[in-house]
């Protein structure tokens, strides 16, 4: 005799206490796993957001706030939390001038691979430079100082030279070169392709220009910038998900990650559809003006995105907008070169292309120039020395892939702190070959 089948509201409701069962655990597992990746972050993770505070100082632009704390974070790998100096760096104090000059003296200026708010102060490579160089050469009593700012050229450092640099009589200046510089040094290009939402002859930061004639002659800060704005171009993938979720450290995180991993997909929509329009309406708008209708003639309607203008300077005939870059970067080499003429200090340039090993490496294997092959162009044409960064991990050995890559954070482009440690070493070799630039003191026995 069979069993009599169950009644369709029973079945049902054994179906349903399952998948509500089911269910239940389910989110109670998701739940648990959430809270504790929220407790790990939260215990790892001070602070959630980067932060910092900002003033403008006349004849220089912005900087940080003396004396005020810089929170930076990317929400998965770094949270360094970074004292602001007296003169808006993220550096120790600066030496009294009279105490610089008791000593070889090394400036340090560039951008934010020196300013480097991605590693602790004690491991970035100015500090280490210094504690190398105790260590290595004590008879010259070494002492060293920082002033990167992110977002910036030579042509805006020069500011920072005239202003703070100058009064410590350095022995040597160091200038770190990566090639967003060439770019950055054209203010056309620079607030042209950013964010910024101020006009190229307008901006918050010293900036040059170019007369009819060829004349390029330096110019101040704006402070009357904000008055002078034009479109400005979003970044917006990184934060699409932010409405979605609260704003805890896992949401940042799991968005960070997400962000990564999709990053060419999510450039690729913001190419198309933010970049393209907000940059076509900032052309329309510069077209008004004679000079820039000129400058940008030669595109042909074809716009042009940060890795094409990287190409475009290494061309033996660039488009204007990228001779335009060179010029300015030509230029900034020879007010630099001057300044240290004048001041009776060593000058000398530190590539750091090797941030995108892979992209260099093959390049360099091919034969193809690169933006530092171009700068190497300028520096040797000028007689100013260039330590190649690149050239320092070949002579270390081994897979120069491994060894460009190890020097960088996993996600990020700037240097993790084995990579400060490398740039360290590869200055502290310069100077062991070069410590006459410390004027009149004892020779360095422990230089072969």
């Amino acid at each position: 005799m069979h069993a009599s089948p169950s009644p369709p509201s029973l079945a049902f409701r054994r179906v349903w206490r399952l998948v509500f069962w089911n269910t239940l655990l389910t989110l109670a597992g998701l739940i648990l796993v959430m809270a504790a990746g929220e407790a790990y972050l939260r215990l790892n993770g001070p602070f959630l957001e980067s932060s910092w505070d900002i003033e403008f100082v006349p004849e220089v632009g912005f900087l940080y706030q003396p004396h005020t704390l810089v929170r930076a974070t990317d929400g998965a790998e770094f949270w360094i939390e970074s004292k602001v100096n007296s003169l808006g760096f993220l550096d120790r104090e600066p030496l009294a001038p009279e105490e610089a000059a008791e000593s070889c003296h090394i400036a340090i200026i560039g951008d934010s691979f020196v300013e480097a708010r991605e590693v602790q102060l004690a491991n970035r490579f100015p500090v280490l430079l210094e504690e190398f160089a105790k260590r290595d050469l004590p008879e010259l009593n070494m002492t060293t100082s920082a002033f990167g700012r992110r977002n910036t050229g030579q042509i805006q450092q020069i500011a920072i030279y005239d202003h703070y640099v100058r009064k410590m009589k350095p022995d040597l200046l160091v200038l770190t070169f990566f090639r967003n510089d060439f770019l950055e040094n054209s203010s056309f290009i620079h607030n042209l392709l950013s964010e910024y939402p101020w006009h190229p002859d307008h901006p918050p930061h010293s900036f040059a220009k170019k007369s009819e004639t060829g004349e390029i002659t330096l110019h101040p800060p704006d402070p009357e910038f904000e008055d002078h704005k034009i479109i400005p171009y979003p970044s917006p993938f990184l934060h699409l998900f932010s409405p979605l979720s609260p704003p805890t450290f896992l949401n940042r995180f799991t968005r960070y990650r997400l962000y990564m991993r999709m990053k060419s997909i999510s450039w690729a929509l913001s190419h198309s559809r933010n970049f393209n329009r907000q940059l076509l309406e900032k052309v329309r708008v510069l077209r008004m003006q004679p000079q820039y209708d000129l400058l940008i003639d030669d595109w042909d309607g074809r716009l042009i995105s940060w890795a094409e203008l990287y190409d475009e300077i290494t061309k033996k005939e660039p488009l204007m907008v990228g001779q335009d870059a060179l010029d300015f970067t030509a230029f900034s080499l020879d007010q630099f070169q001057e300044r240290a003429e004048r001041d009776g200090t060593s000058l000398v340039i530190l590539a750091i292309e090797t941030i995108y090993p892979f992209r260099y490496v093959a390049r360099r294997k091919t034969g193809y120039r690169t933006p530092i092959d171009v700068l190497r162009e300028m520096a040797d044409a000028r007689g100013i020395p260039v330590i190649d960064l690149y050239d320092y991990m070949v002579r270390l050995g081994g897979r120069i892939e491994d060894r460009l890559s190890e020097m960088r954070l996993t996600h990020d482009k700037h240097w993790n702190e084995t990579g400060h440690r490398r740039v360290a070493e590869a200055v502290l070799e310069y100077l062991k070959q070069n410590w006459e630039i410390c004027g009149a003191r004892a020779a360095v026995e422990t230089v072969p």
